[in-house]
């Protein structure tokens, strides 16, 4: 006899697996289309990944910008992102003389030659990962143009391999709700958010930010765990703090699920336990412990900002100071998180000095995070404590503080810094919103967000609940790929993007 059940799994997991390939087929023909080099720093960590494909540590005296970045500039970068709309690009340095083409190279040789790079003594994971993947693509001949693009490449892997990993989790935590287990694979896979498509350390957040969730929540939802899964999610939680200081919201969370695991524990079982425990944190503060205790003794800044800071011109903030910042009014506040929630989604890449969005789907973004979130937290305080047994409550209960924690980080950036007149954030808008800061966040958000759609979606006849909840998800979905492809369709036409170059060139 045919097992019903056991093959609507095999469909189910058929499905995630296309849905992965899909979602990171997606993202690599996108990482394709932009040309070199966004304006969300991409230069930075283009040299950062070059500092670490040579096997260079962060240091003071290795700040400045590799020798060969002048000429990667002159040849695959693009204007096409500052210049006003309706202007042509220059034509590409391989379409024209070797003199021209000389000319270029020598004026950013000028210009980078004394120049720091901001980024030197920022979080490594990402940038080894990059720079051995650099490393390795110009090993086996592939020039500068392909080994670039190869480095975007990340990006589109981190993806699918997060809808994997949402998948895995959301099957442990809402056995019976086929709504999350399709719905948060998909909305990840759909989500219009533009780190994975260039080179930054941001968009390796998603997965390691995801993956540190997920065991976390596995440890907290089964205490008695074996001593290595906690060792685990101590390891992907430093991996986390590694690739952004941002994700502190993930050490966060490691502290509540220790305390946690040692609070319930019967007596008989408390040491064990806090052995658990103790691996758990040793397996974060090791890596992590290192890492800080090399920036401080090298910049005495903990995290290596200060000469990040001072180099963007930014002050700090006195503390007694922090009450009189916008933030703390209505109109402030509205500021700040209605600017947060669309630049999340969506990302802040311009394209001829206009930012890549759609005031439609930014409104569909806007209204559908604020109904769904509320939604999800109305189900949270309904819902009988102790009544689900999947661990459906723990986890939504996880994503709610690290979502609240991600929007809290942000705000305490925006009181901490002083800026000028034309960085970003500015003093005329003094608020941090680069939601790619806190991309690490998106599994949490995307369990919310769906489990709004689900608990709204149970006020319907039981028959219409299930179709609604996918409608509703299917719309959301459509309305960021819609928009993506629309806004992105003048990009493809770059001549410098990877569909126009010309392979070979060294």
């Amino acid at each position: 006899m045919s097992d019903p059940r056991g093959e609507s799994d095999r469909r189910e997991r058929r499905f995630i697996v296309a849905l992965a390939i899909v979602g990171g087929l997606r993202a690599l023909v996108f990482a394709g289309a932009f040309p070199f080099f966004t304006n969300v720093d991409e230069h930075r960590h283009v040299d950062m990944a070059m500092k670490y494909a040579r096997g260079a540590l962060p240091r003071l005296e290795a700040a400045t910008y590799e020798p060969e970045f002048p000429r990667l500039l002159a040849v695959y970068g693009t204007q096409e992102y500052v210049q006003p709309a309706g202007r042509s690009p220059a034509p590409p340095l391989w379409a024209l003389g070797e003199a021209e083409g000389e000319r270029r190279i020598a004026l950013n040789r000028k210009h980078f030659g004394a120049a720091q790079n901001l980024e030197i003594f920022q979080s490594p994971l990402y940038y080894s990962m990059a720079g051995a993947w650099l490393a390795l693509g110009r090993s086996l001949g592939l020039d500068w143009g392909a080994a670039l693009y190869a480095v975007r490449a990340l990006g589109a892997l981190a993806l699918a391999a997060l809808i994997f990993v949402a998948h895995r989790l959301v099957r442990e935590t809402h056995p019976r709700s086929a709504a999350m287990r399709i719905g948060v694979p998909v909305l990840l896979s759909a989500a219009p958010l533009d780190v994975v498509h260039y080179v930054t350390g941001d968009s390796l957040s998603p997965l390691v930010g995801g993956l540190a969730f997920a065991l976390l929540v596995r440890c907290a939802m089964e205490p008695d765990r074996s001593p290595a899964a906690f060792a685990l999610a101590g390891l992907a939680s430093a991996a986390a703090f590694l690739t952004k200081s941002t994700h502190i919201v993930v050490i966060g969370l490691l502290a509540l699920v220790s305390l946690h695991v040692v609070w319930s524990a019967p007596a008989d079982r408390r040491r064990g336990r806090l052995v658990r425990v103790a691996l758990l944190g040793s397996a974060l503060l090791v890596p992590a412990g290192l890492w800080v205790a090399r920036t401080h003794s090298l910049t005495g800044s903990a995290l290596g900002t200060a000469s990040k800071v001072a180099g963007l011109g930014w002050g700090l903030r006195p503390f007694s100071a922090w009450g009189s910042h916008p933030l703390f009014t209505p109109a402030g506040a509205w500021e700040f998180l209605s600017g947060l929630v669309p630049i999340f989604w969506r990302g802040e890449v311009v394209w001829h000095r206009t930012v890549l969005a759609s005031p439609l789907a930014d409104s569909v973004y806007g209204l559908t995070t604020g109904a769904f979130l509320v939604a999800a937290l109305l189900a949270l305080r309904r819902r009988e404590p102790g009544g689900a047994k999947d661990g459906s409550r723990l986890v939504e209960l996880a994503s709610l503080y690290c979502v609240g924690a991600a929007t809290a980080v942000l705000a305490v950036l925006s009181l901490r810094f002083l800026f000028t007149e034309t960085s970003n954030p500015s003093a005329a808008h003094p608020f941090f919103i680069q939601g790619r800061l806190v991309s690490g966040v998106w599994l949490p958000f995307a369990i919310l967000y769906v489990r709004g759609i689900e608990w709204i979606c149970t006020r319907l006849p039981e028959r219409w609940r299930g179709p609604a909840v996918f409608a509703v998800i299917a719309f959301v979905a459509g309305v960021g790929l819609v928009s993506e492809i629309r806004l992105s369709l003048p990009v493809f036409e770059s001549p410098y993007n990877f569909f126009h170059l010309p392979f070979g060139r060294g």
